[in-house]
């Protein structure tokens, strides 16, 4: 899934977790794309849905969100931030047509480095290159954007939705 596509996820499950941390769970759904920090290394691609993408590197991340929240909000965010994470990696998990890193994220590395992915509706692409040659990779996400254009247009509509009534109420 693209940037957008875990944005769109990310705040559309948070408008409907009522008590949650929307910036906590926004957060934590991009927080196993960190290491696109790396994209034009040779090695990336080895790596990518490995170290960012485990229940590991999430749960450290949300006891450090725990560690820098304010004390009555600390429980809140560091969950909210867990799940959002959570929610990256299912959805990887679902959504992974470039086979060259395997397919879905290794849930459990370091203590395990297979691959998760419970289905997968996407198919193999065909394109054997990694994140490294990004123009290859145009054609293939091309495919995933289609699944995402839905959810671009849910969070935009609900988006401006709640801030016309938030203005509304303000008057």
């Amino acid at each position: 899934m693209t940037p957008l596509g875990h944005l769109s996820t990310s705040y559309l499950s948070a408008r409907s977790i009522s008590g949650a941390s929307m910036p906590a769970i926004i957060i934590g759904g991009f927080l196993p794309d960190l290491d696109f920090l790396f994209v034009f290394f040779d090695w990336f691609n080895r790596y990518h849905h490995v170290t960012t993408h485990n229940v590991f590197y999430i749960g450290i991340a949300a006891f450090i969100a725990y560690l820098l929240a304010e004390k009555q909000n600390k429980m809140i965010v560091a969950l909210s931030l867990f799940f959002g994470g959570l929610l990256h990696l299912f959805v990887d998990s679902c959504m992974d047509n470039n086979p060259t890193n395997g397919v879905g994220v290794t849930l459990l590395w370091p203590f395990y480095n297979g691959y998760f992915s419970p289905f997968n509706i996407l198919t193999d692409s065909g394109v054997k290159a990694g994140w490294g040659e990004p123009l290859k990779m145009v054609k293939p996400m091309m495919i995933v954007v289609m699944y995402e254009i839905p959810l671009y247009i849910a969070s935009v509509i609900l988006y401006l939705k709640s801030k016309r009534i938030n203005l509304n109420s303000s008057n």
